[in-house]
């Protein structure tokens, strides 16, 4: 007996059926690399992955693209969960994705390196937005795990050298799913908190780890909460050999947390020395700048001395000449000489023949006397 015929698109609903409700493909892994990827403008995702001999068409949905961890890239392994599923229009079927994980330490670095492309081209990395880390800090905070070992290794450094900084701590995940929005979280909050104003820098970081444990500092909305922070952040992950995302967008890199600790304050016993030399110097400056007045003031003393005795010198020349020339003009040398002076009633010298007036009686005046006489013409 012959089956009734069924239109193309009940046999493709049948198999959508089939390959749904089935326990293996309904919630299904596969390791592959990616090819043909595509981002849509509505937020979805489509590419291919592939081996060495067959490839399989994917649809990663956006309600799942925004907690992807990774930078997706052409060559990129992954590892994929999702579900296969039928595009009935179309009778092909897709692997719609749920999530993906990049697959070893290669993979790993290759996705570091697509993540920290996009970044860089968008600026995130750029000299021109880092801001200065104050070097007189008054409060720290510090974003890690309260129960990990860099959080006591930062206390005990900024302790040490700066009983007089405040510190906060912050707590946060910093390792496994979440953790990355756990920290990019607390950094939003910490931006817009009233209360989080004076903070003067953050330390926000980890202690080492493999690439997976520090993974959370390469994902993107880690770096873009970094970028948004207006405190000065000094990102401290790991080791001095490991580098991250928050390192490039963070504005300073610390090699390690106790690094990190250093940065962010000064050492008070540092300062104090530096202070102690410098009042040194200032004291032997300013004694060699009295030496050198000194000295000057001596000089001018000496030229003043100098000057003052060719003056005096000089004086002295001038007032013997004049008493010459008042010795040579005196009139008593010219009187002892036979010259006399006539003088006129009121004290006046007559110095011309003309100006005597008959009658008039005028003074005649020698070296040893004078003689009152009347002028008849």
């Amino acid at each position: 007996m012959a089956l009734k015929p069924v239109s193309v698109s009940q046999l493709n609903e049948y198999i959508s059926r089939v390959l749904t409700t089935d326990p293996l493909l309904g919630n299904i892994t596969v390791v592959g690399e990616i090819s043909n990827l595509k981002y849509h403008s509505s937020g979805h995702v489509y590419f291919s992955i592939n081996d060495e001999n067959s490839k399989i068409n994917c649809f990663f949905p956006s309600s799942y693209v925004r907690n992807l961890n990774y930078e997706l890239g052409d060559g990129l392994e992954v590892i994929i969960n999702g579900y296969i599923n039928v595009y009935k229009k179309g009778g092909t079927y897709t692997l719609f994705v749920r999530s993906v994980t990049v697959a070893g330490e290669g993979n790993l670095a290759m996705a570091f390196q697509l993540m920290k492309d996009k970044l860089e081209q968008e600026g995130l990395f750029d000299m021109a937005h880092k801001k200065p880390i104050p070097a007189f800090p008054e409060k720290i905070g510090i974003v890690t795990s309260e129960t990990g070992a860099a959080l006591q290794d930062i206390l005990k450094i900024i302790t040490s050298r700066n009983h007089l900084v405040k510190i906060v701590v912050f707590p946060v995940q910093v390792q496994g799913e979440g953790a990355a929005a756990d920290i990019a979280a607390m950094l939003d909050t910490i931006n817009n908190d009233p209360a989080c104003e004076d903070i003067d820098t953050l330390i926000v970081g980890r202690g080492g780890g493999s690439t997976e444990d520090l993974w959370a500092f390469n994902e993107e909305i880690l770096a873009r909460a970094i970028y948004r922070c207006q405190i000065p952040v000094i990102s401290a992950v790991g080791h001095e050999i490991d580098f991250t995302i928050s390192d490039f967008v963070a504005d300073r890199r610390a090699e390690t947390p106790t690094a990190a600790a250093e940065m962010a304050v000064p050492d008070l016993r540092d300062i104090m020395r530096k202070l102690e030399k410098a009042k040194d110097d200032l004291s032997i400056q300013l004694r060699n700048k009295i030496s050198i007045h000194k000295l000057y003031l001596d000089r001018i003393k000496a030229d003043m001395y100098a000057d003052m005795r060719r003056r005096i010198y000089e004086y002295r020349s001038q007032l013997e000449k004049y008493k010459v020339i008042l010795e040579e003009n005196n009139p008593e040398n010219i009187l002892s000489k036979g010259y006399s002076i006539v003088e006129d009633e009121k004290g006046n010298v007559v110095s011309s023949a003309a100006d005597f007036v008959p009658g008039c009686s005028y003074k005649l005046v020698f070296k040893d006397g004078y003689v009152v006489f009347t002028y008849n013409k």
